[in-house]
């Protein structure tokens, strides 16, 4: 250990301080073994990777040299997913289609390593972070349509696929998974068959586990019908699903839908005719007594974990702001058009805006949206999971407390703010919504 003193600066700002530790010492036995000499030159960086995320400490033990020489990036501010594409695709060899999966995870998440590198030195604010990740997300799923032969090119059908929930509001964090809709330009009927091989083919790859990591999970329940309904929907069978009678869930759903391939014309019509299908007229005491239901049910089983504090689904987690946005967009979107948007944060500042929302309201829920946000992406962070829960009991959550900049040894200060930001979303909650019971 005594080879680290001199990192003891470095170590003080990791999260999980002794992880760090342990990591780092390991790296620079493993340069003096290889004869890599100081690498990188910036080991504060190191140390901070090495306590915030296990699953990118192995990606940078797996890739040695190359990967920590990664480290000393924290530029994102010009990424785009048609650059993110075109500087991934021009470095894809040409070779077998496992080679290329492999070499696609690698250029993933080296992207994915400078963008928390960024995060982690707080040199962008956490919208910048979330639109980076969600810009990546879409450009790699556009590299696998190559790689698997669904350009409109290529097909019989033409193929385009609707991001879902974060995906759609520029707002993925990291461990997201991927909510997609596939959709096929037709009058009904089945896609034809090498297509939909092509489709299962693509989704069975994109979550598998390699030494250079993994794409993303896939979440498709979302399309109609969910799991029960077929893999890839006609655009006329989409658009009577969503014509009928829906549940309010479902519309809340939608609200959070857009194209993220093969954006043709076809599906700008067909995105504005689910909207006037979504943003219809309602009857706002059947609305709010829908929503508050499903708010309720989603509290009651996924929302209350014992021991824990949920920070997504539970009392005046993440989804109270989100129901609340869908709440008022759903109330007011078809006479105000354009407050049908796909993003939280910008449907609460257009809410703002166009008088359906206060605006000591809205700065409290958009600062509270950021805090509870920023808690998820930091428990996600550490393997890359969809997990949403940390413990109550405050001795257990002290890396969490100093990803969220609570320096203090026992943990309490940071679930005292957890709780106060909660307590504030639930009573804007409760006062939007009027829940006696929330």
């Amino acid at each position: 250990m005594e080879r680290i003193e001199k990192y003891e600066e470095a170590l003080g700002s990791a999260w999980h301080a002794d992880t760090a530790r342990s990591s780092l010492e390991r790296w620079l036995h493993l340069c003096e073994q290889e004869g890599w000499g100081n690498t990188p030159q910036e080991i504060e960086a190191l140390a901070r990777i090495f306590g915030a995320s296990w699953y990118f400490t192995r990606f940078i033990y797996v890739n040695g040299r190359d990967a920590a020489d990664l480290v000393t990036d924290q530029d994102i501010g010009a990424l785009t997913v048609a650059g993110l594409y075109d500087d991934i695709a021009a470095n894809m060899p040409r070779a077998s289609l496992e080679e290329r999966l492999e070499n696609l995870r690698y250029l993933k998440n080296r992207i994915m390593l400078k963008i928390l590198l960024a995060c982690l030195f707080g040199e962008y604010p956490l919208e910048k972070i979330e639109f980076a990740l969600t810009c990546l997300a879409e450009a790699t799923l556009a590299c696998l349509a190559t790689l698997f032969g669904l350009s409109p090119e290529l097909t019989k059908s033409s193929v385009s696929i609707l991001g879902m929930g974060r995906m759609a509001g520029y707002e993925m964090t990291f461990g997201s998974d991927l909510d997609l809709i596939f959709l096929f330009k037709g009058d009904g009927g089945a896609i034809d068959p090498k297509t939909e091989r092509q489709i299962r083919l693509l989704l069975r790859n994109i979550p598998l586990q390699s030494p250079m990591g993994v794409l993303y999970d896939v979440d498709m329940r979302l399309r109609p019908h969910g799991n029960a309904g077929v893999l890839v929907t006609s655009h006329q069978s989409f658009l009577e699903y969503h014509g009928e009678q829906r549940d309010v869930w479902e519309r809340q759903m939608m609200t959070r839908c857009r194209p993220v391939l093969n954006v043709s014309k076809d599906v700008r019509a067909l995105m504005i005719e689910l909207n006037r299908n979504v943003y219809a007229k309602y009857d706002i005491n059947n609305l709010k007594t829908e929503i508050l239901y499903m708010r309720k049910r989603v509290q009651k089983e996924l929302g209350s974990p014992a021991g824990k504090y949920e920070v997504k689904r539970g009392r005046g987690g993440i989804m109270d702001i989100d129901f609340i946005c869908h709440y008022l967009q759903l109330c007011h979107g078809h006479d105000v058009p354009e407050l049908q948007v796909p993003a939280t944060r910008k449907a609460l500042r257009l809410l703002h805006k166009t008088g359906c929302l206060d605006e000591k309201v809205q700065t409290e829920l958009l600062a509270s949206y950021d805090f509870l946000k920023k808690i998820e992406m930091s428990l996600r962070l550490f393997d890359m999971k969809s997990v949403s829960a940390f413990p109550a009991d405050a001795g257990s959550n002290i890396a969490l407390a100093r990803a969220m900049g609570f320096y203090d040894d026992d943990g309490e200060e940071f679930i005292n703010a957890f709780k106060k930001v909660t307590d504030k979303v639930r009573e804007n909650f409760r006062i939007l919504l009027g829940d006696p019971d929330a």
